[in-house]
C-alpha cells in the first residue's frame, strides 16, 4: 500500500508540475502575442505617418507649382493689358487729307486693335492653373483613398489572421476533447532473457507521440525515442503520451541478462521437466531474416534436424519454450495482441521480423507465421503427429497450447514448418 500511495503521490506531483508548466507556457505565449500585436500597431503607425508626410510634401510642391503658374499667368495678363492700352493710343495715319473747303479736314480717330493672341494666352494660362489645381486636388484625394484602403486592408488582414488562429485553436480543442484514447506503447526488445547487452527503445502507435522509460522504478523517467544501452537484470518501466495529452499507464518489462548460454548460435536453453533443452531461436533453417522452410513432411523435418545434430522438438519442449518462465498463453503474455505476431495476414514472414513475437527464453515466431511439426504423435491417432503454434491466419487460435495433427506424417503443407531441439 505504501508503494502504491507513493506512486500515486508521485503521479499527482508530476501532474501538478505539468499543469504549472502548461500555465507558464500559456502565459508566456499570451505575452508574446501581446508584444507582437503592439509592435505591429507601432509599425503600422510609423508607416501611416511616413505616408502622410510624403503626401503633405507632394501637396506642398504641387501648391508651389500652382502659385508659380498663377503668378506667371497674372504677369502675362498684365503684359497683355499694357499692350492693349498701347494699341488704344495708336491713331490712323493722317497723311491723306480731303482738300475740299466745305469738308472738315480734322482727322477722325481710329479705334485701337486689341491683341487677341495675348488675351487667348491669358485664358489658356488661367485654364492651365485651374487644371493644375484640379489635378492637385485629385492626387490628394487619391492619396487619402489609398491610405484609407491600406488601413482597411491591414485591419481586415489582422481580423482574418485572428479568426484563423481562433479556428485553429477551436479545432485543436475539439480534437483534444474528442480524443480520449491513450496510445499503445511497446518496449523493444521485449522482456526476456538475453545473453548480450541490448538497446532499449519504446515505440508508440501514433505519429506525434513521446515515449519514456525508467530503470528500476518510475522515479527517473527519460525520453526513450532513441535507443538506450542496457545490460542489467531487473525491471524497466515505460509509458507513452500522445500529442493531445493522453498517456498510457506505467508498464513493466522484466529482463534477465545472463552469460551462461551453452547452446551455441541462435539456440538457447529452456528448462523442461527438470532438464535443460537447447531450442532453436527461429524456425528452420534457424536464421534471422530468412524465409522459414515450409512444404516439408514430418519425416523430412525429423531427418533435417538429425542432420544438424539435433532432433525435432517434442510437444512438451516446444510448449515450454513458447510459454516461458511465467507459463503464458502466448509467448508475449496471457492476452491476444493482433500486432505482436504474424497471425492475421496472408502469408508467412521472414524469421524474426516481428520482434515483439519473442518468448522469455529467446524463441521467435512461436505464435503464428507457420504451424510447426513436432515429434509427438497424436494420442487419438498414433500414426499422425502434432503440429503446434498456429499459422499466419489463425488469429487468437495461435496459442502456445494450440496443436493439431496431420493426416499423415509424409504430407507436405504450405503453412507448416518446424524447429529443432537438442
Amino acid at each position: 500500500m505504501s508503494n502504491s500511495q507513493n506512486t500515486q503521490d508521485n503521479q499527482e506531483l508530476q501532474k501538478n508540475r505539468r499543469k504549472k508548466k502548461n500555465v507558464v507556457v500559456l502565459v508566456l505565449m499570451f505575452l508574446l502575442l501581446v508584444c507582437l500585436f503592439i509592435a505591429q500597431c507601432h509599425l503600422d503607425q510609423i508607416k501611416q505617418d511616413a505616408l502622410a508626410q510624403e503626401q503633405e510634401n507632394a501637396l506642398e510642391m504641387q501648391r508651389r507649382h500652382a502659385l508659380d503658374s498663377l503668378r506667371q499667368a497674372e504677369q502675362r495678363k498684365a503684359d497683355s493689358l499694357r499692350i492693349a492700352d498701347s494699341l488704344a493710343a495708336i491713331v490712323v495715319d493722317t497723311t491723306t487729307v480731303d482738300t475740299t473747303p466745305a469738308v472738315d479736314t480734322t482727322p477722325a480717330p481710329v479705334k485701337p486693335k486689341v491683341n487677341r493672341d495675348s488675351i487667348r494666352h491669358v485664358r489658356d494660362s488661367i485654364k492651365h492653373v485651374n487644371d493644375s489645381l484640379a489635378a492637385i486636388e485629385k492626387a490628394r484625394q487619391d492619396s487619402i483613398d489609398k491610405a484609407n484602403k491600406a488601413i482597411a486592408d491591414s485591419i481586415a488582414a489582422a481580423e482574418k489572421a485572428k479568426a484563423e488562429e481562433e479556428e485553429k485553436k477551436r479545432i485543436q480543442d475539439s480534437i483534444r476533447n474528442s480524443d480520449k484514447v491513450p496510445p499503445t506503447a511497446e518496449i523493444t526488445p521485449p522482456a526476456g532473457r538475453y545473453y548480450d547487452p541490448i538497446k532499449l527503445k519504446v515505440k508508440c502507435d501514433e505519429i506525434k507521440c513521446k515515449t519514456f522509460l525508467s530503470v528500476g522504478d518510475t522515479n527517473n523517467p527519460v525520453e526513450a525515442g532513441k535507443a538506450i544501452e542496457y545490460n542489467k537484470t531487473g525491471s524497466v518501466f515505460f509509458y507513452a503520451q500522445d500529442s493531445v495529452g493522453n498517456r498510457t499507464p506505467w508498464e513493466e518489462a522484466k529482463y534477465d541478462m545472463a552469460s551462461d548460454n551453452k547452446c551455441g548460435k541462435n539456440s538457447y536453453p529452456v528448462p523442461v521437466n527438470g532438464k535443460e533443452v537447447c531450442v532453436d531461436a527461429y524456425e528452420y533453417p534457424n536464421k534471422a531474416d530468412e524465409n522459414p522452410k515450409d512444404m516439408v513432411s514430418q519425416e523430412e523435418a525429423a531427418a533435417l534436424c538429425v542432420k544438424e545434430g539435433k532432433h525435432l522438438c517434442s510437444i512438451e519442449e516446444w510448449q515450454a519454450a513458447c510459454r516461458g518462465k511465467d507459463n503464458f498463453k502466448y509467448s508475449y503474455g496471457d492476452s491476444y495482441k493482433q500486432n505482436k505476431c504474424n497471425t492475421n495476414t496472408k502469408t508467412a514472414k521472414r524469421s524474426g521480423r516481428k520482434d515483439q513475437c519473442r518468448s522469455w527464453w529467446g524463441m521467435y515466431d512461436m505464435n503464428g507465421n507457420l504451424w510447426e511439426w513436432t515429434s509427438s504423435p497424436s494420442k487419438d491417432h498414433p500414426n499422425m503427429f502434432l503440429v503446434a503454434g498456429g499459422a499466419w491466419n489463425t488469429n487468437n487460435g495461435s496459442k502456445c497450447t494450440e496443436s493439431k495433427f496431420s493426416f499423415y506424417p509424409q504430407n507436405q503443407y504450405p503453412s507448416v514448418g518446424f524447429r529443432c531441439c537438442r
